[in-house]
Order: C-alpha cells, then sequence, then structure tokens
C-alpha cells in the first residue's frame, strides 16, 4: 500500500472509530425508542413488509440473539450500518474524484448530526444510506469500467436496499437522470449492463413484495401513499420542513450540500460530469419529497425521509472542495466553508449527545429533552412486574392504551405472549392495525381469546390545554364488568413530570363490549 493512500486508510479508520463510540455511547445511555421493540416482535414472528421491510427486523434478530435482549443488542445491526456508511463514502468519493475528496466526504458524514442519529437507533434508514452510496459506486463502477458484473452488483444492492426501505426504489430514476446527463452515461445506456441491474433489483424484490403485501390487504401500499398524507399544506409545514433539516443537517452543511448540487446539476452543459452523475442522486429524492413532506401531518417525523439525497449531497459537496483547477483564495475559502460546515455540525452533534446522555440538561435552556419519549420505560415495567407478582393480583395478561406502550412494555418484560393494544388512535396513524392483527395483539384477539380472564391495564394520561384535563380511560370500563385503580407509575425526570401512567386491575373481560 502507498504511504499517503495508508494514511488516508488510517485516517478513515479514526473518523469511523470515532464515530462509532460516539453513536455507541448514545444508544447505551438512551431506553428503547416505540419503533424498536416494534422491530423486535417482528424479528422473531414471519416476514413482515409493513411498515417496513423486513432488514430491519433481520438485523435485530442477529443483533439480539449475539447480544441478548438490551439496547446494544437492539440497535447493533444500525451502529455497523452508520460505521459502514461513512467508509463508503470516502470509497466513493475517492472513487470518482481522489483521495482527498474522500476524506473530506467522510468527515462531513461522520459529523452531521441526523446521519449519527439514523445510525444509532434501530430503523431502516442506516442500512438504507450504506446501500445507497453502495449502490452508487456499483453503478459508478459499472459505468467507469463497462463492467457487466459491477452491474449485476447494483442490481444485487438495489434488492437489498429495497428489502431495506421502500424509498430505495429512487435509486432508479436517480441513475437514469445520472446516466442521461453525461456522454459516457448515455453510451452506458446503449449498453445491457444498466437495464440489467434494474431488472435483476426489481425482480428479486418486486415479486416477493406484491405476494406479501396482497395477502394481507394491501396494508404497505396503503399506509405509505395514503395514510400517513394529509394533504393540507401550510405555513406551518413549510416553516417545520425546513426548520427540521437546518437543524437535523446542521445550516453550513445544508448550504454546502444545494451549493453542490446546484453547481453539478446534471443538466449544465459545463458541469464536470463525474460530479453531476453524483448529484443526480442527491436531486431525484430531495425534489421527490419535498411536496409529500409538505402536506404531511407535523406529528409524522420526515427529515429521514429525503436522507439518501443528502447522503450524495455530502459527496458533491466533498467533489467541490477539490475541484479541479481552483486555486488560491477561491480554494482557501472553499476549504474553510468545509472546515466550518464539520465543525458546525460537530458543534449540534455534541449537544445533542450531551443532551442524550443527560437529559435534565435540556431543562436548563427550557428545552424538552430529545429523548423525553424513550425515558421511564425500565421503571414502568418494573412497576408491572411488581402488580403482577403480587399475592392479590388476579390479572392473567397485559392490556395496554397503545402500541408503544404496548411493544416497549414488552421488550422489558421480555414477554411475547399475553398482551394486548386497544383500538386505539395511535394505532392507525402510523399504519399498524393490520400488523397488529396479523402479530395477534390487537383488541380483537384479545375478545377473541381472552373472554372471562382478568387483567392489568396500563394507560397514559394526556396532559394539555387543548383536553383541558386527565384523560380518564373510559373505554377499558366497557371491555370489563369491574375496574379499579390500583397504583400509579409518574415519570419524572429532575422533578419534572414528562408522562404520568395509571396502572389498573380489570376483571372479567367480556366477550362484546357494554355499553355503560
Amino acid at each position: 500500500m502507498r504511504r499517503g493512500m495508508a494514511r488516508e486508510v488510517t485516517v478513515v479508520a479514526v473518523i469511523a472509530a470515532a464515530s462509532l463510540a460516539v453513536r455507541l455511547a448514545a444508544a447505551l445511555s438512551m431506553d428503547v425508542f416505540q419503533d424498536e421493540p416494534l422491530y423486535w416482535w417482528q424479528a422473531y414472528g414471519s416476514v413482515s413488509f409493513c411498515p417496513h421491510p423486513p432488514v430491519v427486523a433481520l438485523m435485530v434478530r442477529l443483533g439480539t440473539a449475539m447480544l441478548g435482549r438490551n439496547v446494544a443488542g437492539l440497535r447493533m445491526g444500525s451502529l455497523l450500518a452508520g460505521t459502514a456508511a461513512v467508509v463508503m463514502a470516502y470509497v466513493l468519493a475517492r472513487r470518482i474524484y481522489g483521495g482527498r475528496a474522500g476524506l473530506w466526504a467522510a468527515a462531513l458524514f461522520a459529523s452531521c448530526p441526523l446521519f449519527v442519529a439514523l445510525g444509532t437507533v434501530t430503523g431502516p434508514d442506516a442500512p438504507l444510506l450504506f446501500l445507497w452510496l453502495l449502490f452508487m459506486y456499483a453503478a459508478w463502477r459499472g459505468t467507469e469500467a463497462r463492467s457487466l458484473a459491477w452491474w449485476v452488483a447494483a442490481g444485487v444492492v438495489l434488492a437489498a436496499g429495497l428489502y431495506s426501505k421502500y424509498m430505495m426504489v429512487l435509486a432508479v430514476p436517480s441513475l437514469g437522470v445520472a446516466l442521461v446527463a453525461s456522454p459516457r452515461g448515455r453510451q452506458a445506456l446503449r449498453s445491457p449492463g444498466p437495464w440489467l441491474a434494474v431488472l435483476i433489483g426489481l425482480a428479486l424484490f418486486v415479486p416477493v413484495f406484491l405476494a406479501w403485501d396482497a395477502r394481507h390487504g394491501w396494508p404497505a401500499l396503503g399506509y405509505h401513499l395514503v395514510a400517513r398524507h394529509q394533504w393540507k399544506l401550510s405555513a406551518g409545514l413549510i416553516a417545520d420542513h425546513v426548520g427540521t433539516h437546518l437543524l437535523a443537517l446542521s445550516p453550513l452543511l445544508v448550504v454546502g450540500v444545494f451549493w453542490a448540487l446546484g453547481r453539478w446539476w446534471p443538466l449544465r452543459r459545463r458541469s464536470d460530469w463525474r460530479c453531476s452523475w453524483v448529484a443526480a442522486f442527491g436531486w431525484v429524492p430531495i425534489v421527490f419529497f419535498a411536496l409529500p413532506s409538505l402536506f404531511t401531518e407535523r406529528r409524522m417525523i420526515r427529515v429521514q425521509w429525503d436522507a439518501v439525497g443528502y447522503a450524495a449531497g455530502i459527496v458533491a459537496f466533498a467533489l467541490l472542495l477539490r475541484e479541479r483547477g481552483v486555486r488560491g483564495r477561491r480554494l482557501r475559502r472553499r476549504r474553510w466553508l468545509g472546515g466550518a460546515a464539520v465543525g458546525l455540525g460537530a458543534t449540534f452533534l455534541s449537544i445533542a449527545l450531551v443532551t442524550v446522555m443527560w437529559p435534565s440538561l435540556a431543562f436548563l435552556v427550557g428545552a424538552r429533552p430529545l429523548t423525553a419519549r424513550m425515558i421511564g420505560w425500565r421503571e414502568l415495567a418494573d412497576d408491572v412486574r411488581r402488580l403482577q407478582a403480587a399475592p392479590e393480583g388476579r390479572s392473567r395478561f397485559l392490556v395496554t392504551e397503545s402500541f408503544r406502550t404496548a411493544f416497549c412494555l414488552s421488550f422489558r418484560l421480555g414477554v411475547r405472549e399475553g398482551i394486548y393494544t386497544l383500538a386505539h388512535e395511535r394505532n392507525m396513524r402510523y399504519g399498524l392495525e393490520e400488523e397488529l392483527s396479523r402479530l395477534g395483539i390487537d383488541e380483537a384477539h384479545m375478545l377473541a381469546e381472552r373472554t372471562g380472564q382478568d387483567a392489568l391495564y396500563v394507560h397514559e394520561y394526556h396532559f394539555s390545554a387543548r383536553r383541558g384535563a386527565d384523560d380518564p380511560p373510559w373505554r377499558i370500563y366497557r371491555l370489563f364488568s369491574r375496574v379499579e385503580q390500583v397504583g400509579d407509575s409518574p415519570v419524572t425526570l429532575a422533578g419534572r413530570q414528562l408522562r404520568h401512567y395509571g396502572l389498573f386491575r380489570c376483571y372479567d373481560l367480556e366477550s362484546k363490549p357494554a355499553v355503560r
């Protein structure tokens, strides 16, 4: 290995190791997020494509099999995928524009708060980011070397990305724009390579997905294309879309990404075709998700939808920092911008990491902790376990208000049987009604399987000016012949209440809900 290359590998290894260390520290300091126990349930059941394809469940299965039922095992897959994405950003940029560009890409990627978060908490986004960059690399090698083997590899990566998250399908139009926009790309289009890659990728995924979705009543397509969009534009949604991206990616990184994507616009005649090729993979997902993001409820997290576009944009930004023919003051200004983007991103990241590890510090600036919804599950599970073990406890099963409570308690208690969730609006909001039924933990299964039995019910009280008061659990009184409250489990942090759970003992589940 040449000395220069050895130095580059050492620097990238240090960046990747530092990124992993930061994300591991955050992962071990946080309790579970509501989606993560859902993937744990799916990991030990049959294959599911709702709300996301099965790769994330497979990661959880492998992680918990190796490390046990804990947050380390739960998040191992995302931690490794996030690290691989940092390395892949370097490999891609280096192949296209040289080692210095690769180092910039790795540093920018590792300092981006959004990508660090996606590579920490379990979800489909960390493997998607890695596979998106890997697809770009394989397709680039196929275009560059006119190699059919690389195009076959790109097809396999495309299928793997689709099994991670549906938005990987945008790699197909992104590749089309990238190829059409350059003479070498148009030459590649006249060969079988790109067409074979797309055919392989879709053939390995689409029939399996459509067969599963059709067999289960089209829950995945219905949720992603219809249910999660409200189709009502407002100034608040626009401000929310812009603001969340600036905070999650850091402002200077957003400026650098759009400067690079604008300079490398694929249809510009004087643009460097190599950089325009990369920019196509940035523009397509960012433009595609601009409108759906503005018409989707604010309570939905949308900043990660176009994350793959910003991943490609970071590579384009790195190429801009090493643009051929730029010297003197212009080069110094660009290096300053790149260094400032890394520094500001690292600052945002450090602040977020501190508030994740010591969430009460958020109160000092009047903010709600970032991990407020991830605090207290262990303590709530201990309260539930104590009541279930009490001598007077007759509860045969556990019922909760919504899927979030059911899954998080299930993970913390280590149980997968005898737990149910009511038909709460939150289950419908996240497109999980069909999946809860498939898993056998919805209200209908409870009524069919537990008639005449007693239960322990966990209810989350809601505090808001809009509701005006605590939200009483009226629905549970319709399901059981007698209900009595036996405990409270407030979730507090630094003396402040974040959430409040009521614990109820319920007697004699009725087969048909009564009208009371």
